[in-house]
């Protein structure tokens, strides 16, 4: 009796290692699934040059929007919605934060390269946690103090590039960093005032854009081709990624899950390369190799420390905070 229980346990534990493999590698296949979603968002911005900022974020949020409402009622497996909560002073706040945030992304990927715009939106992490010690006195390891000051650098040197090119490409950089801190500020808020509900600010912060663009814009200007491309370009990167992103990060590890989502900094680029011949100047490829490297560092030295250590730095995200905004911006 005691060999058969032993044999059984025996059993079931393989079962049990071959089923956290089949999780692992589940979960792998789909972060970097939507790591490669949201890099396409260059692409949708190229295919439509015609478009105007007001034209492309009212259909991306409409569809997107919509699109949210739907990943929210396949998660919940209900039509349930606590809309009111989005309306207190952070709810509020907040909204207005991610819709500013949409207009500024697109703006600035029509005015820049799409290589800097995602060299500068990288830093949300690290602008983050600034902007927590400024406002609660959240203090960041020294660690993150550090790679704040590497990525920082590489902002710079980007910008710089930048400068030397002329044109409207300052504008574009100037419009992403406004959208990194929108979207910086707005996790700190959620992370203060947890009860906010996320995935429906999100959507709300959608349709508030769209409203507002649609004052500023004849949507129906563009060609119906235009208008399939911009609504598969709300679906793709918002509720399509996010979902996909929510189903594989259950499988990983928190700190697992953003390393391979980073993945999606130099696809972005390199989707623009290959198919618009889209070329950065080469102070973007300085500049993102710093930032690059203080992504890395940061994630590399977390997935190193053991799982009942608590986490440090980079106030994390809430689950939407992180992914559904990084749906607004490359």
């Amino acid at each position: 009796m005691t060999s058969r229980t032993k044999t059984d346990s025996a059993s079931n534990a393989r079962d049990l290692n071959s089923k956290s493999r089949h999780d692992t590698m589940l979960g792998t296949l789909l972060i970097l699934g939507s790591a490669v979603a949201w890099s396409t968002m260059g692409i949708f911005v190229r295919l439509v040059p015609e478009a105007d900022v007001w034209t492309v974020v009212f259909w991306r949020s409409i569809f997107g929007g919509f699109s949210i409402i739907a990943l929210a009622m396949i998660e919940r497996g209900r039509f349930s919605f606590e809309w009111r909560r989005t309306l207190t002073p952070a709810g509020i706040a907040i909204t207005t934060l991610i819709a500013s945030g949409i207009f500024s992304a697109i703006y600035s990927m029509q005015n820049t390269t799409i290589a800097n715009a995602c060299v500068i939106y990288s830093t949300v992490p690290f602008m983050a946690a600034v902007l927590a010690w400024l406002w609660f006195r959240e203090r960041p390891a020294g660690r993150t103090l550090l790679c704040t000051f590497v990525a920082g650098a590489g902002v710079v040197i980007t910008v710089g590039g930048t400068i030397a090119l002329g044109g409207d490409h300052l504008k574009g950089d100037l419009a992403m960093v406004y959208g990194t801190f929108s979207i910086a500020m707005m996790t700190v808020i959620m992370r203060r005032y947890r009860d906010t509900p996320m995935l429906e600010s999100v959507a709300l912060a959608c349709f508030v854009a769209a409203a507002f663009a649609f004052f500023f814009t004849d949507p129906f200007e563009i060609s119906t081709g235009d208008i399939v491309l911009l609504g598969i370009f709300g679906i793709i990167t918002q509720g399509g990624g996010l979902g996909i992103y929510t189903i594989g990060a259950r499988r990983l590890p928190s700190a697992q899950a953003a390393l391979l989502s980073a993945s999606e900094m130099p696809m972005s680029p390199l989707w623009v390369w290959i198919f618009f011949n889209e070329m950065p100047a080469n102070e973007t490829f300085i500049g993102g190799a710093f930032v690059a490297a203080a992504i890395l560092w940061n994630i590399g030295m977390e997935l190193r420390k053991p799982p009942d250590a608590g986490l440090e730095s980079v106030p994390e995200f809430p689950e939407v905070g992180q992914k559904a905004i990084r749906s607004n911006a490359p």
